[in-house]
């Protein structure tokens, strides 16, 4: 298969070590052309729909467009951290624990089980805090963030569907936004 640049320079920015870059463009063009035959290689499954809630409170679907449940941003993570560092996977555990424990401690059960307005106090105390991350599941909450946003973005239906991005061309004109301007 042949390296992209553009997906190249996305995985080596989201931290996939160089050395892992083909294995890894071959599974994410996989997880793009049948995301239901991909196969978790960092998480477990538990771990996997935390996260992929997580990630769908961050950005949720609307009638606009779907969520990062549909773009499977989840799976996206997963494929990330499965061939970045030891350390960077070692960090990511941490954090990762520290929120379920948050989660454990405030609610008294996983972020998944919770009722929806328990995991919206519990990402609403952790958002509180996202400039200045201190405690691992503060840490935690902003890497899924930013995670979050930069696989959504990037997938078919972020960056094609919702933003309507039609690919590099040449405009013969640089038509202004169409949305009226608000009055007031």
């Amino acid at each position: 298969m042949k390296m992209d640049r553009r997906t190249t320079l996305r995985l080596l920015a989201a931290g996939v070590l160089s050395k892992h870059l083909g294995r890894t463009q071959q599974h994410l063009h996989k997880l793009a052309k049948a995301p239901q035959d991909y196969r978790l290689q960092f998480f477990g499954d538990a771990e996997n729909e935390i996260v992929d809630r997580v990630a769908e409170m961050i950005l949720p679907g609307d009638s606009r467009s779907g969520g990062a449940h549909e773009a499977r941003v989840s799976h996206y993570i997963d494929l990330v951290l499965a061939n970045s560092s030891k350390a960077t996977q070692s960090e990511w555990r941490k954090r990762f624990d520290a929120f379920r424990s948050m989660s454990v401690q405030q609610f008294g059960g996983e972020f998944a089980s919770l009722h929806q307005n328990q995991k919206a106090a519990l990402l609403d105390a952790l958002a509180a805090k996202e400039r200045q991350p201190v405690e691992a599941a503060e840490m935690f909450f902003k890497e899924m963030k930013k995670f979050t946003i930069f696989a959504y973005y990037t997938s078919e239906i972020g960056l094609l569907k919702e933003l309507g991005y039609k690919g590099n061309q040449a405009l013969a004109e640089f038509p202004g936004c169409a949305a009226p301007l608000p009055t007031g």
